[in-house]
């Protein structure tokens, strides 16, 4: 699946034809809602479980 990618388009979060929305990562906003909704958790969760594991 190819990211929605468009500077010029000032919307965040585009409507798909299918159905749903994309997010625009032609947009900084995007990029931010991306690092802080899954990596930042992903690389918490990561820490407390090799935390825990040693």
């Amino acid at each position: 699946m190819a990211l929605y990618r468009d500077p010029r388009d000032k919307r965040v979060f585009v409507p798909k034809k299918g159905g749903g929305v994309v997010l625009n990562f032609g947009h900084p906003v995007a990029w931010a809602i991306l690092i802080l909704t899954t990596i930042i958790p992903l690389a918490i969760v990561a820490a407390v479980t090799i935390g825990v594991l040693t």
